[in-house]
Order: C-alpha cells, then sequence, then structure tokens
C-alpha cells in the first residue's frame, strides 16, 4: 500500500470511529433521558390498573381502534427482555473497548 492510500484510509477509519463514537453517545443520552419513562411503562405492567385496563379492553370497553398494544402481554415483556439483553452487550462491548484500548 503507497503511503498515500495508506494516510487516505486511516483518515477514513479515524472518521468513521468519531463517527460511531458521536452516535452512541447520543444514543446513551436519549436512553438515559427517557429512563424515567421506561420505568413508568415497567411499574405499570407489573401493576392492578394495567390488568384492570387488560380486563376492560378483553370486554370491549376500550375501543379496539385506539392503540393499545402496551395492553398485551408480549409487547412490554420483550422489551424488558430486549433492553436486558442489549444491557449485556454493551456491557462486554464496553469491556472489549477497554481490555483492546
Amino acid at each position: 500500500m503507497e503511503r498515500e492510500e495508506r494516510i487516505t484510509k486511516m483518515e477514513e477509519i479515524l472518521d468513521h470511529s468519531a463517527e460511531l463514537v458521536e452516535k452512541v453517545e447520543r444514543i446513551l443520552k436519549d436512553l438515559e433521558e427517557y429512563k424515567k419513562e421506561y420505568h413508568k411503562l415497567v411499574n405499570y405492567y407489573y401493576s392492578e390498573d394495567w390488568r384492570k385496563d387488560v380486563e376492560a379492553y378483553n370486554k370491549n370497553l376500550i375501543s379496539h381502534d385506539l392503540k393499545c398494544g402496551v395492553l398485551t402481554e408480549d409487547a412490554i415483556y420483550d422489551l424488558i427482555g430486549e433492553r436486558y439483553n442489549l444491557a449485556i452487550y454493551m456491557l462486554e462491548q464496553a469491556t472489549d473497548m477497554i481490555k483492546n484500548f
């Protein structure tokens, strides 16, 4: 590889790496800022209100035109699992980044 090619390639890697770091920082900040809202959802899922809302929906007391994915058992439960798996993945990636500085 010629010197100029190598420098050009390394510049591309530098630029792309910096862009990825910025994206991850933004996403992590978004997750942090939205954490309280997420916990409201999880608390709702485990609450008596959620059970009552599901029962009302099943008895057709809530319009089926209303978006009610939150009343399915799987939607919130799956999100909790996905978030858990994401946290593990982030820990693995962070550990790798530290080990392979």
